[in-house]
């Protein structure tokens, strides 16, 4: 390849009818720089490792083999010595422009930043990322001490001032019998995906066959099943506090022959199905 890398890139630009302003907006290189890549005046750049940089950036945008006009310029210049060390606030310009892929329009890019000012500003991106991380952190620690679990146990209250509405997610099967202000509203066996909600005005029984197969929560507040005992049936009693905005959460263990008839007769409805 000819040595006269100006003149290369002088030609490859008129051929396709390119001004030095264009191809310096759309590869981030002053006209200056430009103009002394062309007049072969190298000089003007304060290290020959821009002079690389640039004339490879500027070869590729021209769709030039540029690690070829690259390896020209070092055979030209291998003997020759920087005019002066490397200044750090000269600006290094990174394309991320494939070869031949340089055409205006067609997606270059680049990105211009200085070694000097990228210290602060990774420093700057840690510190507002460690922020970010302990307002969160701080945020739900501060909602968990707003919205405690509500476990069920005798004598534990929760203040709801809503009828008791109850939501059951059932994730194994399981036999359920819901009591309403002294009403059955729903006695049969649920399975795994099913979603049930029930409400009442002043109390509600619910007994439970499996507790280790469902979650049940009052007004959106988990009730802990887990502490049932698992295997046996468990009852839970939600009761409204007359004149307090409060509901009564106990968990007992019914008589063992109310285990066994509820049992039997959910056993002898499936027979007949």
């Amino acid at each position: 390849m000819p040595e006269n890398i100006g003149k290369i890139l002088q030609e490859a630009r008129r051929c396709k009818e390119i001004s030095l302003q264009q191809v310096s907006q759309e590869t981030k290189i002053s006209r200056e720089y430009l103009e002394a890549l062309e007049k072969e005046e190298y000089d003007v750049f304060p290290a020959k490792v821009y002079v690389v940089s640039f004339i490879r950036s500027y070869a590729r945008y021209l769709g030039l083999d540029a690690e070829a006009i690259v390896h020209a310029y070092k055979k030209e210049h291998s003997g020759r010595k920087d005019r002066m060390d490397l200044n750090p606030e000269f600006p290094i310009v990174v394309s991320r422009c494939g070869e031949g892929e340089s055409l205006p329009g067609k997606g270059f890019a680049g990105f211009i930043f200085t070694r000097k000012s990228l210290i602060p500003f990774v420093l700057a991106v840690v510190v507002i990322v460690a922020a970010g991380l302990l307002a969160i952190f701080w945020l739900r620690l501060a909602m968990r001490q707003l919205s405690p679990q509500v476990k069920a146990g005798t004598g534990l209250a929760t203040d709801i001032a809503q009828d008791i509405s109850m939501v059951a997610e059932i994730n194994d099967k399981t036999w359920l019998r819901v009591v309403g202000d002294g009403a059955v509203s729903f006695e049969g066996t649920l399975f795994p995906g099913e979603n049930r909600k029930w409400v009442a005005k002043n109390g509600m029984i619910v007994r439970v066959g499996n507790v280790g197969g469902i979650r049940l929560y009052v007004n959106g507040e988990e009730v802990d099943t887990v502490s049932g005992s698992i295997g046996d049936v468990n009852e839970f009693v939600f009761t409204r506090l007359e004149g307090k905005d409060l509901i009564k959460i106990e968990q007992r263990r019914p008589a063992p022959e109310e285990k066994i008839e509820a049992v039997e007769d959910e056993l002898q409805r499936e027979d007949n199905k």
